[in-house]
């Protein structure tokens, strides 16, 4: 949805589950607890049903854990942070760690944020160093805001670690752009705009921010000229689709680097000059 539509959500106060099945590199499900979830108690209530955070943790492959930067009192919310981390790792060993530092926009400036992250960081890492842990597991730390693409590329991490065929996918990625004129390449999610593999040439978040502009110039022409199935339902893209989008603009030095997105679910194809 867009930014300003979030203005209207409310607040998540229970177990909130959602499945996210848009291809076959893309499958999980989200477990969203509100702010106030209590480790300390047995369990949690899903539909009527009780579950155990041991079952949940145990299951899980990755823990993302929100704070609010807008928060004058964001620190007191740093111990919880820790006892979630070493609970769940206590359970299951295996788990990846994100930590999202969100809402750093407005008139929040860069030394801010920079100052609010490395303190995140250094009370964390000297917590689990008191509890002999901070050698056994790794937290990563994304500053994110809905008003760019940040939290798009922190969620884009966060996936990537879901995908087995990640180490596959960055090789042919790697071989593609070897092969042909393109700079860089992104494996992109159409439904979700976050990119499941590229190659490992640097990331700019500029170029990536480029790219999912494009994706949203495809889908919105595409919304335009779909194909009705005889169901009745709208076809925005199928095997066939193409598009090609041609920039020459003299912020990119006149002629912008080659790229080449390749889209899931479907073959839509976007290679921009």
């Amino acid at each position: 949805m867009s930014p300003h539509e979030t203005l209207f959500l409310e607040s998540t106060n229970t177990l909130d589950i959602h499945y996210i099945a848009n291809n076959n590199l893309v499958k999980f499900q989200t477990w969203d607890f509100g702010g106030d979830c209590d480790l300390n108690s047995n369990d949690v209530v899903y539909m009527g049903k009780q579950i155990s955070f041991e079952t949940i943790f145990k299951l899980a492959n990755t823990l993302v854990y929100v704070i609010d930067a807008q928060e004058e009192d964001y620190q007191d919310d740093l111990p919880k942070l820790v006892e979630t981390i070493s609970t769940a790792h206590n359970i299951n060993p295996k788990l990846h760690f994100e930590v999202f530092l969100n809402k750093v926009d407005g008139e929040m400036s860069e030394e801010t944020k920079a100052e609010r992250q490395q303190g995140i960081q250094q009370f964390v890492s000297s917590e689990l160093s008191e509890n002999n842990r901070d050698d056994e597991l790794l937290v990563s730390y994304f500053l994110t805001s809905i008003y760019d693409h940040s939290a798009l590329e922190a969620f884009s991490r966060v996936v990537q670690k879901l995908v087995p065929q990640l180490p596959t996918l960055n090789s042919l990625l790697d071989a593609f752009i070897a092969s042909c004129t393109v700079e860089k390449s992104y494996l992109v999610d159409v439904v979700t705009k976050l990119y499941i593999a590229t190659d490992s040439n640097p990331i700019d978040a500029k170029t990536y921010e480029l790219c999912t502009d494009l994706v949203d110039v495809v889908i919105d022409v595409s919304h335009i000229y779909g194909v009705n199935k005889s169901d009745g339902q709208l076809v925005t893209f199928d095997d066939k689709s193409t598009a090609a989008i041609r920039l020459n603009t003299g912020k990119f030095h006149s002629i912008l680097a080659h790229f080449f997105l390749l889209l899931l679910p479907s073959t839509l194809h976007c290679t921009v000059h």
